[in-house]
């Protein structure tokens, strides 16, 4: 098996964080992550106005998984030689009308079709968007300009969904699906307009070399290996929380939004913190935090009944959620060679979905046989294997880099 390697032709690097372009695909990740969980927040509107169960309503968000999970790496392929720019854009676009058709679907069915062409769009866009913002970023930046961009997606859950839900309530479940389209639309404007190039340059073919042979796979295989089980650990027990407040912890319902709150303000938090800490501990910042989740998950399923450690567990974990994102596709930019960067970034979307969708399923199998609280141990342990594989993988990164340094000091040596 062959492939050609390539790299990306963008504009060099500015010394100073380019803030404009990172905020407005951060702003892209917002919308689409608010528009991907919009059906769940608006769920009773829309069932009793397409006239179904709400049931079949929810329906919308795992389709959208579905083909997130089939469509992301071959359309990744298929557009990987087109101007990242154009392709973010036009994804970005291509949602937007989507989600303006869901605006005005007649029915459940036509709904549902609007929405499987928007999870295709957001499958491109989440697997493009991360090797387009590494482009404009250099090695020293990497850690806070993803941590940036992909904040978008924990701000879209903290204020996004809830602002989208609140203006559903006001007016209509369209109206909330119609402003988000217009708004996308406008935003894939200002990129095509606004943004840099970034092309893929492919090599001769006969330089290509055997894709077996790129030093950048066994790391990479580690660390999305490691994604499946985070988004497996993370979806366990997340989609449960409310059973386990309510049933294990004994938390009434008033203070379990309360607490859900400060879930969602400690994960702004650890995005805040991730691209600090995957800029200066690049080797150790994803396993630490993951360790991190490991005490959370052990503490919520051993002492369910003191109040004071669940509070300050969930903080824990909340804050890790926000940071785990942006540190793992940091080591992911990191350890991919030019030619597997934006294939390594679909496959870890692709590997997160699995795992999200593996998870929901077994969490409440899981609460149904033994209740809520196995839920958290069983997180636990899956976080702690994904720990070990990520401490792998970032020795194995390092180990390519020293070996790619080298030979570079060696072609400096005799040229």
């Amino acid at each position: 098996m062959t492939a050609s390697t390539a790299s990306l032709t963008v504009a060099a690097p500015p010394a100073r964080l380019p803030l404009g372009a990172l905020l407005l695909l951060s702003l892209g990740v917002f919308v689409t992550v608010t528009a991907e969980s919009l059906p769940a927040g608006l769920m009773p509107e829309m069932a009793a106005d397409l006239g179904v169960d709400p049931q079949r309503i929810g329906l919308l968000v795992s389709v959208w998984a579905i083909v997130v999970i089939g469509t992301s790496l071959p359309l990744t392929r298929a557009t990987r030689r087109i101007d990242r720019r154009i392709v973010v854009a036009v994804s970005l676009a291509v949602f937007a009308l989507a989600n303006v058709a869901t605006a005005f679907a007649p029915s459940y069915e036509f709904a549902l079709a609007t929405r499987v062409v928007a999870a295709i769009a957001h499958g491109v866009f989440w697997a493009i968007v991360i090797v387009y913002a590494s482009s404009l970023l250099s090695g020293a930046q990497l850690g806070r300009g993803l941590a940036l961009v992909t904040g978008g997606g924990t701000a879209a859950t903290v204020l996004g969904l809830p602002a989208a839900t609140a203006l559903a309530q006001l007016t209509s479940w369209r109206v909330s699906f119609a402003v988000m389209g217009i708004g996308m639309l406008a935003l894939a404007a200002v990129v095509l307009r606004r943004l840099p190039t970034s092309v893929v340059v492919p090599v001769a073919a006969g330089e290509r070399a055997p894709l077996r042979q790129d030093r950048s796979l066994p790391p990479l295989l580690a660390f999305g290996i490691a994604g499946l089980l985070i988004g497996l650990a993370q979806f366990l027990s997340f989609v449960y929380i409310r059973p386990y407040l309510g049933e294990a912890a004994g938390i009434a319902d008033g203070w379990a939004s309360a607490l859900l709150f400060v879930f969602g303000a400690a994960g702004m938090l650890g995005v805040a913190v991730a691209g600090t800490l995957a800029d200066r501990f690049p080797r150790t910042a994803l396993t630490a935090t993951l360790l991190a989740f490991v005490i959370a998950f052990a503490a919520l399923a051993l002492l369910p009944q003191t109040t004071p450690v669940v509070v300050v567990a969930l903080a824990v974990w909340g804050a890790g959620t926000g940071a785990m994102f942006p540190l793992i596709q940091t080591a992911l930019m990191r350890a991919a060679s030019d030619r597997l960067r934006d294939l390594a970034s679909a496959s870890i979307v692709v590997l997160f979905n699995v795992g999200i969708a593996g998870g929901s399923w077994a969490g409440g199998q899981l609460t149904a046989d033994y209740g809520p609280t196995a839920n958290m141990a069983v997180s636990a342990t899956v976080v702690l294997l994904a720990s070990g594989l990520t401490a792998l993988g970032a020795v194995l990164a390092s180990r390519r880099a020293l070996e790619r340094d080298a030979q570079a000091g060696e072609r400096l040596g005799t040229s």
